[in-house]
């Protein structure tokens, strides 16, 4: 029995044995598996390994700011800004011979006629070679989500790729005010002193027109520096071979722009544009060259701006990703010339609205009295005067501004002299720039003796007689912008002083917080007495009462409205000097404690009462809020 038992122990024993030997050789064979792999990832596939691993890469993206918004007096955002995908090419990473092929992707992926295969190569060929990525479009995040996902989708059919989350500039009412806010663009060549003297990068937006270019890089008294351009920021990202983002490693966060508010009224400004774009249209149908005009209404005790309307007028998000071909014709038409402010830039013989400023400089240096009188008719009218359509008889300042006699206010403007005259329009500021926050104000052209000695040769260079004549009924050499004559209403209306104009009330930062607010500057003043200053407002409210050439349109407004009708030659080569000429239409209300002043004009649009003056009466309505307020709508004799 115990024989038995040792040999069932022996047995046993060598089982184990055996199981253990197998166990140790699986062991050792898993080792040995181990450390070859190990081996191969190690020694031999080192090279293979490390340049996987060489592809997730660090990359240094700049991040741009988020721009300043825009708004009204009313808090009413005009310009703002919101998220956009920037898709872009890092164009180091990708070899010359492949950029073709990856153009031709990247114009299938994202599926716009505008960017075309060789639209995309050309801007990876002319793009720097520097470690800027090479922007290709921008697009927009609610409607460019199905061109993105295309292009995640194929990542790898597209080296270099970039899609950078980004904030892109947006006008979220369309055309409106798109003169006064102007357009952004990127930065380019002619930008050259950013690039050297501030730190922007080639990659970024900058204002190019209007507020957007003049409030760019605002400072403050102090020197600090409150426009609306922000602060870049730097992220740090990894991305891997096919440029994903893989982590953010730091972020450094830009810093927003600071905000303006301007004394524009939204409502005031889109009653102006429409009514400017409505009445072109109309009287385009008879007159095909009227295709263009301005107006300007200020508050008279400060000088802000309440509107201003140009047109015809263009979108500034048209240039947020370039002028595409379809508007190429539109933006390029040097006749149309739709970015051109007019009621700044444009400078024009202004015609009869003049004759109340002639009036002032009259009563200022005493050349007349309400009991100056003037025989209007043929025993009058000598070769070198501008005759009237019609024989006014005997007529004084009042008569006279409401029939718009030339006779009398050549005959005054001989009585005062050009001195007399040349003194006091110098301090309404025509022939001067305004000094308006906006780019591409002109000066104009206050004529006078000193100025044509120094123009023309002999007997041209001298200042005659019929000079001061037809200066004087707003004809002549001199020429002046909207502006300057809406400035020079609200001096009439304002007593004698000159308020600067001006369109930012104030700046703010992110949080709402007042870094600016402009003070109202008293820039001129005009020593005039009250009973002269009377005698002149009354004469001007007596143009909007019965047979006063304004009278169609204000006669029986509930605010008393001073106004000055004007049908001014153009004197330009090719015009019918008796056919051709531009309508313009000023005026200040209430006229017993005058609030705001108009001056508006259009092109070829001949009778000021029914062109510029239906913009006047827009802009009254929209102030004082009586909107299609119904009129006389008749046309006096006297119309002009």
């Amino acid at each position: 029995m115990f024989a038995r038992k040792k040999d069932e122990l022996t047995d046993s024993a060598e089982l184990l044995n055996g199981r253990i030997l197998i166990f140790v050789v699986v062991l050792l064979l898993m080792f040995f598996l181990l450390g070859a792999q190990l081996f191969s990832l190690q020694i031999l596939d080192t090279d293979s390994y490390a340049s996987i691993s060489s592809r997730n890469q660090l990359r240094m993206v700049s991040q741009p700011p988020k721009r300043g918004d825009i708004y009204d007096r009313d808090m009413e955002k005009l310009a703002g800004s919101q998220i956009c995908f920037e898709v872009a090419v890092s164009k180091s990473q990708v070899p010359s011979d492949e950029r073709d092929e990856l153009a031709a992707n990247l114009a299938k992926y994202l599926n716009d006629p505008e960017l075309t295969a060789d639209v995309i190569g050309e801007k990876l060929k002319v793009a720097s070679s520097g470690y800027q990525p090479v922007i290709i479009t921008r697009l927009d995040a609610s409607t460019g989500q199905h061109q993105l996902a295309a292009l995640e989708e194929h990542r790898d059919e597209l080296p270099g790729l970039l899609i950078i989350e980004e904030p892109q500039r947006v006008y979220p009412q369309g055309n409106l005010a798109s003169h006064v806010l102007g357009q952004v663009g990127q930065i380019s060549d002619t930008d050259e002193s950013l690039l050297e003297n501030y730190d922007y990068l080639l990659t970024d937006w900058v204002g190019k027109a209007g507020l957007e270019y003049t409030m760019e890089r605002f400072t403050d008294a102090g020197g600090k520096e409150i426009g609306l351009r922000g602060e870049h920021g730097l992220r740090l990202l990894e991305v891997d071979s096919s440029n994903r983002i893989v982590r953010t490693v730091s972020d450094q966060p830009s810093v927003s722009g600071n905000s303006l508010v301007l004394t524009i009224d939204a409502d005031v400004q889109r009653a102006m544009e429409q009514t400017l774009a409505e009445t072109i249209a109309t009287i385009s149908k008879t007159r095909p060259k009227c295709k263009a005009g301005a107006g300007v209404l200020l508050d008279v005790k400060t000088g802000g701006v309440l509107g201003m309307a140009s047109y015809p007028d263009y979108s500034p998000q048209d240039f947020i990703n370039g002028i595409s071909g379809s508007l190429a014709d539109y933006y390029y038409d040097e006749t149309l010339k739709p970015t051109y402010n007019r009621a700044v830039s444009g400078a024009y013989p202004i015609g009869s609205t003049f004759k109340a400023s002639t009036a002032l400089a009259a009563l200022v240096c005493g050349a007349i009295d309400g009991n100056t009188t003037v025989v209007c008719g043929p025993s009058n009218w000598q070769e070198d005067k501008a005759t009237c359509p019609k024989a006014h008889g005997v007529v004084n300042l009042k008569t006279a501004l409401a029939v718009s006699c030339n006779t009398y206010f050549e005959d005054v403007a001989a009585m005062a002299g050009i001195d007399n005259l040349y003194n006091t329009f110098k301090k309404l500021c025509y022939g001067k720039l305004t000094g308006i926050e906006l780019s591409g104000e002109t000066r104009g052209l206050l004529a006078n003796p000193e100025w044509k000695a120094l123009n023309f040769d002999g007997r041209e260079g001298k200042w005659y007689r019929y000079d001061t004549y037809y200066m004087a009924i707003g004809q002549g050499y001199s020429y002046y912008t909207p502006l300057q004559e809406a400035q020079a209403v609200a001096t009439i209306a304002n007593g004698g002083v000159r308020m600067q104009p001006h369109i930012v009330d104030k700046i703010i930062d992110y949080e709402g917080e007042t870094l600016y607010q402009w003070e109202p500057r008293v820039m001129d003043s005009i020593d005039i007495s009250d009973a002269s200053l009377d005698l002149l407002h009354n004469a001007m409210v007596a143009v909007t009462q019965k047979d006063g050439t304004a009278y169609a349109l204000f006669g029986n407004y509930p605010i008393t409205v001073a106004a000055k009708t004007g049908t001014a030659q153009t004197g330009l080569v090719g015009d019918d000097k008796n056919k051709d000429y531009h309508g313009w239409f000023i005026a200040f209300a209430p006229a017993e404690n005058p609030e705001v002043a108009f001056a508006g004009m259009v092109e070829y649009g001949y009778h000021g009462n029914a062109s510029a003056g239906k913009v006047c009466k827009a802009a009254f309505d929209a102030y004082f809020g009586l909107q299609d307020y119904s009129t006389v709508e008749v046309y006096s004799a006297n119309n002009e």
